[in-house]
Protein backbone atom coordinates (compact mmCIF):
# COMPACT_ATOMS: atom_id res chain seq x y z
CA UNK A 1 0.00 0.00 0.00
CA UNK A 2 1.02 3.29 -0.41
CA UNK A 3 0.04 7.08 1.02
CA UNK A 4 -2.60 7.37 -1.76
CA UNK A 5 -4.83 5.71 -0.70
CA UNK A 6 -7.95 8.09 1.04
CA UNK A 7 -10.15 5.32 3.11
CA UNK A 8 -9.54 2.92 5.42
CA UNK A 9 -11.20 1.01 8.19
CA UNK A 10 -11.23 1.97 12.21
CA UNK A 11 -10.86 -0.26 14.91
CA UNK A 12 -14.42 -0.59 14.93
CA UNK A 13 -14.78 -2.51 11.32
CA UNK A 14 -17.07 0.56 10.01
CA UNK A 15 -15.09 2.48 7.45
CA UNK A 16 -14.11 6.39 7.84
CA UNK A 17 -12.78 8.95 5.87
CA UNK A 18 -9.15 9.75 6.07
CA UNK A 19 -8.32 13.51 5.36
CA UNK A 20 -5.41 13.26 3.20
CA UNK A 21 -4.45 16.83 3.05
CA UNK A 22 -4.39 16.63 7.07
CA UNK A 23 -1.95 13.58 7.53
CA UNK A 24 0.42 14.79 4.66
CA UNK A 25 0.40 18.37 6.63
CA UNK A 26 1.65 16.25 9.99
CA UNK A 27 4.16 14.00 7.74
CA UNK A 28 5.65 17.56 6.36
CA UNK A 29 5.67 19.50 9.42
CA UNK A 30 7.60 15.80 11.15
CA UNK A 31 10.36 16.48 8.58
CA UNK A 32 10.30 20.31 9.18
CA UNK A 33 10.51 19.27 13.02
CA UNK A 34 13.13 16.79 12.11
CA UNK A 35 15.44 18.84 10.02
CA UNK A 36 15.26 21.00 12.79
CA UNK A 37 17.01 18.39 14.92
CA UNK A 38 13.54 18.33 16.89
CA UNK A 39 13.51 14.70 17.30
CA UNK A 40 10.98 14.01 19.44
CA UNK A 41 8.31 16.91 17.73
CA UNK A 42 8.97 15.40 14.71
CA UNK A 43 7.97 11.81 16.01
CA UNK A 44 4.78 13.39 17.98
CA UNK A 45 3.80 14.74 14.35
CA UNK A 46 4.62 11.45 12.66
CA UNK A 47 2.77 9.83 15.70
CA UNK A 48 -0.51 11.90 14.35
CA UNK A 49 0.05 11.32 10.60
CA UNK A 50 0.22 7.52 11.45
CA UNK A 51 -3.27 8.12 13.77
CA UNK A 52 -4.92 9.56 10.86
CA UNK A 53 -3.78 6.71 7.92
CA UNK A 54 -1.87 3.52 10.42
CA UNK A 55 -0.96 2.66 6.07
CA UNK A 56 1.28 5.71 5.69
CA UNK A 57 4.74 3.94 4.99
CA UNK A 58 5.93 7.28 4.69
CA UNK A 59 5.50 8.34 8.27
CA UNK A 60 6.66 4.94 9.49
CA UNK A 61 9.71 5.40 7.47
CA UNK A 62 10.30 8.48 8.97
CA UNK A 63 9.30 8.08 11.90
CA UNK A 64 11.87 5.35 12.12
CA UNK A 65 14.74 7.21 11.45
CA UNK A 66 14.08 9.94 13.77
CA UNK A 67 13.84 6.72 16.62
CA UNK A 68 17.15 5.70 15.28
CA UNK A 69 18.65 9.12 15.54
CA UNK A 70 17.44 9.25 19.25
CA UNK A 71 19.09 5.57 19.87
CA UNK A 72 15.73 3.85 19.83
CA UNK A 73 17.04 1.17 17.21
CA UNK A 74 14.51 -1.16 18.37
CA UNK A 75 11.94 0.84 17.53
CA UNK A 76 13.27 1.96 14.19
CA UNK A 77 13.30 -1.32 12.94
CA UNK A 78 9.90 -2.00 14.39
CA UNK A 79 8.70 0.94 11.66
CA UNK A 80 10.62 -0.17 9.09
CA UNK A 81 9.17 -3.40 9.03
CA UNK A 82 5.42 -2.24 9.43
CA UNK A 83 6.46 0.16 6.37
CA UNK A 84 7.82 -2.92 4.47
CA UNK A 85 5.11 -5.03 5.28
CA UNK A 86 2.79 -2.23 4.20
CA UNK A 87 4.76 -2.05 0.68
CA UNK A 88 7.55 -4.28 0.36
CA UNK A 89 8.69 -2.54 -2.79
CA UNK A 90 9.60 0.17 -0.06
CA UNK A 91 13.73 0.33 -1.14
CA UNK A 92 13.74 3.21 1.25
CA UNK A 93 12.94 1.10 4.42
CA UNK A 94 15.32 -1.53 3.43
CA UNK A 95 17.84 0.50 3.45
CA UNK A 96 17.42 2.15 6.85
CA UNK A 97 16.85 -1.14 8.27
CA UNK A 98 19.87 -2.11 7.11
CA UNK A 99 21.65 1.03 8.49
CA UNK A 100 20.26 0.22 11.96
CA UNK A 101 20.76 -3.44 12.01
CA UNK A 102 23.99 -2.53 10.91
CA UNK A 103 24.11 -0.52 14.51
CA UNK A 104 23.34 -3.18 15.96
CA UNK A 105 25.49 -6.01 14.75
CA UNK A 106 23.10 -7.47 12.66
CA UNK A 107 25.74 -7.34 9.61
CA UNK A 108 23.92 -10.69 7.87
CA UNK A 109 20.72 -9.09 7.80
CA UNK A 110 21.51 -5.74 6.89
CA UNK A 111 23.46 -6.86 3.49
CA UNK A 112 20.00 -8.74 2.96
CA UNK A 113 18.18 -5.55 3.20
CA UNK A 114 20.78 -3.66 1.23
CA UNK A 115 20.31 -6.50 -1.02
CA UNK A 116 16.69 -5.90 -1.01
CA UNK A 117 17.01 -2.06 -1.68
CA UNK A 118 19.08 -2.91 -4.72
CA UNK A 119 16.66 -5.07 -6.36
CA UNK A 120 14.14 -2.89 -6.16
CA UNK A 121 16.44 0.24 -7.16
CA UNK A 122 19.32 -0.61 -9.37
CA UNK A 123 21.01 2.89 -9.34
CA UNK A 124 20.69 3.13 -5.56
CA UNK A 125 23.95 4.01 -4.75
CA UNK A 126 23.99 4.56 -1.46
CA UNK A 127 22.76 1.37 -1.03
CA UNK A 128 25.92 -0.24 -3.11
CA UNK A 129 27.70 2.09 -0.70
CA UNK A 130 26.19 0.73 2.94
CA UNK A 131 26.81 -2.78 1.21
CA UNK A 132 30.52 -2.20 0.91
CA UNK A 133 30.85 -0.48 4.51
CA UNK A 134 28.86 -3.70 5.60
CA UNK A 135 31.19 -5.90 3.65
CA UNK A 136 34.07 -4.64 5.30
CA UNK A 137 33.16 -5.38 8.78
CA UNK A 138 33.32 -8.78 7.59
CA UNK A 139 36.46 -8.47 6.25
CA UNK A 140 35.24 -9.27 2.43
CA UNK A 141 37.25 -6.64 0.69
CA UNK A 142 36.70 -7.87 -2.83
CA UNK A 143 32.97 -7.81 -2.61
CA UNK A 144 33.73 -4.22 -0.93
CA UNK A 145 35.46 -2.98 -3.60
CA UNK A 146 32.84 -4.44 -5.98
CA UNK A 147 30.29 -2.02 -4.26
CA UNK A 148 32.56 1.21 -4.34
CA UNK A 149 32.75 0.82 -7.67
CA UNK A 150 29.20 0.42 -8.32
CA UNK A 151 28.58 3.47 -6.19
CA UNK A 152 30.99 5.62 -7.87
CA UNK A 153 29.59 4.70 -11.58
CA UNK A 154 26.19 5.48 -10.20
CA UNK A 155 28.09 8.83 -8.86
CA UNK A 156 30.78 9.88 -9.84
CA UNK A 157 31.22 12.66 -6.82
CA UNK A 158 30.46 10.39 -4.29
CA UNK A 159 33.72 11.35 -2.06
CA UNK A 160 33.40 8.67 0.85
CA UNK A 161 33.38 5.73 -1.88
CA UNK A 162 36.31 6.97 -3.43
CA UNK A 163 37.99 7.01 0.40
CA UNK A 164 36.61 3.91 1.64
CA UNK A 165 37.91 1.99 -1.72
CA UNK A 166 41.29 3.98 -1.34
CA UNK A 167 41.69 2.46 1.98
CA UNK A 168 41.13 -0.73 0.74
CA UNK A 169 43.67 -0.23 -2.03
CA UNK A 170 46.08 1.22 0.67
CA UNK A 171 45.67 -1.80 3.21
CA UNK A 172 46.53 -4.59 0.18
CA UNK A 173 49.23 -2.38 -1.08
CA UNK A 174 47.75 -1.01 -4.22
CA UNK A 175 49.41 2.09 -3.74
CA UNK A 176 49.11 4.47 -6.24
CA UNK A 177 45.67 3.01 -6.73
CA UNK A 178 44.90 4.48 -3.01
CA UNK A 179 46.54 7.69 -4.46
CA UNK A 180 44.29 7.98 -7.32
CA UNK A 181 41.23 7.28 -5.44
CA UNK A 182 42.59 9.53 -1.76
CA UNK A 183 43.20 12.16 -5.09
CA UNK A 184 39.56 12.21 -6.54
CA UNK A 185 38.10 12.54 -2.72
CA UNK A 186 39.84 14.98 -2.52
CA UNK A 187 39.05 17.02 -5.75
CA UNK A 188 35.24 16.78 -4.45
CA UNK A 189 35.51 17.82 -1.21
CA UNK A 190 38.68 19.45 -0.25
CA UNK A 191 38.31 19.61 3.47
CA UNK A 192 38.28 15.33 3.52
CA UNK A 193 41.46 15.36 6.38
CA UNK A 194 41.42 11.25 6.40
CA UNK A 195 42.00 11.00 2.74
CA UNK A 196 44.61 13.97 3.05
CA UNK A 197 47.04 12.32 6.02
CA UNK A 198 46.90 8.80 4.56
CA UNK A 199 48.10 10.76 1.37
CA UNK A 200 50.91 11.88 3.05
CA UNK A 201 51.01 8.67 4.85
CA UNK A 202 51.51 6.42 1.57
CA UNK A 203 53.93 9.30 0.15
CA UNK A 204 56.02 8.72 2.80
CA UNK A 205 56.27 5.27 2.65
CA UNK A 206 56.94 5.15 -1.30
CA UNK A 207 59.49 7.90 -0.30
CA UNK A 208 58.13 11.12 -1.68
CA UNK A 209 58.82 13.30 1.65
CA UNK A 210 58.28 16.00 0.46
CA UNK A 211 54.71 15.15 -0.70
CA UNK A 212 54.05 13.70 2.55
CA UNK A 213 55.09 16.64 4.56
CA UNK A 214 53.33 18.76 1.98
CA UNK A 215 49.74 16.57 3.06
CA UNK A 216 50.11 16.69 6.72
CA UNK A 217 50.46 20.31 6.77
CA UNK A 218 47.37 20.78 4.38
CA UNK A 219 45.87 18.46 7.53
CA UNK A 220 47.65 20.65 10.08
CA UNK A 221 46.11 23.51 8.45
CA UNK A 222 42.43 21.92 8.63
CA UNK A 223 43.11 20.83 11.92
CA UNK A 224 45.71 22.28 14.06
CA UNK A 225 45.20 19.64 17.19
CA UNK A 226 45.85 17.01 14.74
CA UNK A 227 48.92 14.99 16.85
CA UNK A 228 49.27 12.47 14.60
CA UNK A 229 49.66 14.56 11.51
CA UNK A 230 52.80 17.10 13.37
CA UNK A 231 54.40 13.62 14.41
CA UNK A 232 54.62 11.57 10.96
CA UNK A 233 55.45 15.17 9.90
CA UNK A 234 58.35 15.55 11.82
CA UNK A 235 59.72 11.86 11.19
CA UNK A 236 59.47 13.39 7.06
CA UNK A 237 61.26 16.11 8.09
CA UNK A 238 63.57 14.63 10.19
CA UNK A 239 64.58 12.31 7.14
CA UNK A 240 64.92 15.34 4.69
CA UNK A 241 67.48 16.44 7.53
CA UNK A 242 65.11 19.56 8.43
CA UNK A 243 66.06 19.00 12.56
CA UNK A 244 64.61 22.00 13.76
CA UNK A 245 61.23 21.57 11.95
CA UNK A 246 61.33 17.98 13.06
CA UNK A 247 61.93 18.77 16.94
CA UNK A 248 59.45 21.95 16.56
CA UNK A 249 57.04 19.49 15.14
CA UNK A 250 57.32 16.54 18.03
CA UNK A 251 57.21 19.03 20.81
CA UNK A 252 53.82 20.18 19.25
CA UNK A 253 52.94 16.25 18.97
CA UNK A 254 53.65 15.81 22.07
CA UNK A 255 52.23 18.33 24.08
CA UNK A 256 48.78 17.55 22.03
CA UNK A 257 49.35 13.35 22.59
CA UNK A 258 49.37 14.71 25.92
CA UNK A 259 46.17 17.15 26.26
CA UNK A 260 44.34 14.49 24.48
CA UNK A 261 45.26 11.62 27.14
CA UNK A 262 47.22 9.96 24.59
CA UNK A 263 50.33 8.99 27.36
CA UNK A 264 52.01 6.46 25.67
CA UNK A 265 52.06 8.47 22.46
CA UNK A 266 52.95 11.61 23.88
CA UNK A 267 55.90 9.55 25.65
CA UNK A 268 57.03 7.92 21.37
CA UNK A 269 57.23 11.98 20.45
CA UNK A 270 59.48 12.85 23.85
CA UNK A 271 61.68 10.47 23.39
CA UNK A 272 61.64 10.58 19.29
CA UNK A 273 62.82 14.66 19.94
CA UNK A 274 66.13 12.94 22.56
CA UNK A 275 67.53 10.88 19.49
CA UNK A 276 67.21 13.86 16.53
Amino acid sequence: MTDHHISTTSTGGKPFEIDRHQVKKHNRQGISNHSSGELENAIAEYDRAIALNPNYTQAYNNRGLAKGQLGDLAGAIADYNRAINLDNDYAKAYYNRGRAKIEIGGIASAIADYNWAIKILPNYAKAYYSRGIANLKLDHQSEAILDFDRAIELNPDYAQAYYQRGNIKYDLGHNIEAIADYDRTIEIAPEHIKSIYNRGNIKCEIGDYAGAILDYTLAIDLDPNYAKAYYNRALNKATLKDRVGAISDLDRAASLFDQQGDLANSKKATQKHLRI
